[in-house]
């Protein structure tokens, strides 16, 4: 009998779970019209590249900033050597594009990293481009690490778009556990108080 109510238990916690619309939720968006500059956040640049050219063309007077990984891998920089050549490609001018230094381990690094180049440059209007589901994350960060304007961010194109049931399909499945992980182990790690990941859209001035 105890067996039978801990399998109906776990069968309930886990149609529970299912059923949050935890894909949704993850999605954040920020707009925020003529920047300065337009950071493209590393991984996943078969998307976030092309939707970068787009935003470019769009506004002709923004710098698109790239980071670079400490030790890149097919999963933290696809092709890192060839980003600036598909830039040019997708109708973007060499001399638009900036690869940041240091380089990056991680969100808060890249963030970081921008923040200081944009400092140093003078440039107070920034646009993030990622992908839908690291937007909330992106946006936790930002306002965890007190960024002092306002920062736009875009969640580029998904192709196929975004399924209605983040678990039933293989790329919102993966993406959706992995952000609600990472939130996870940025708060307990790297001691990022939770208050940030529910923070109004536009960042908050906020400490970890």
């Amino acid at each position: 009998m105890k067996r039978v109510v801990r399998i109906l238990l776990a069968c309930t916690i886990a149609l529970a779970v299912l059923s949050l619309p935890l894909g949704p939720w993850l999605v954040r968006e920020w707009p925020l019209d003529q920047p300065e500059a337009i950071l493209v956040l590393g991984s996943h640049e078969a998307e976030r590249l092309p939707y970068a050219a787009r935003l470019a063309a769009r506004w002709p007077g923004a710098r698109l900033l790239l980071t670079e990984p400490v030790v890149a891998t097919p999963y933290n920089c696809q092709d890192c050597a060839q980003r600036v050549s598909q830039l040019e490609r997708l109708g973007v001018v060499r001399t638009r594009v900036a690869v940041m230094t240091p380089r990056v381990r991680n969100t808060r690094d890249e963030l970081q990293v921008a923040l200081g180049w944009s400092r140093r440059h003078g440039l107070v209007r920034v646009v993030v481009v990622t992908s839908p589901y690291h937007t909330r994350r992106v946006q936790g960060w930002l306002s965890a690490l007190a960024w002092p304007h306002p920062v736009g961010v875009r969640a580029c194109e998904v192709e196929g778009g975004l399924a209605r049931v983040w678990w039933s399909r293989d790329y919102d499945r993966r993406y959706t556990v992995y952000e609600v992980a990472a939130m996870a182990a940025n708060s307990w790690r790297d001691g990022v108080n939770p208050r940030h990941w529910f923070a109004p859209s536009a960042p908050l001035v906020g400490t970890l």
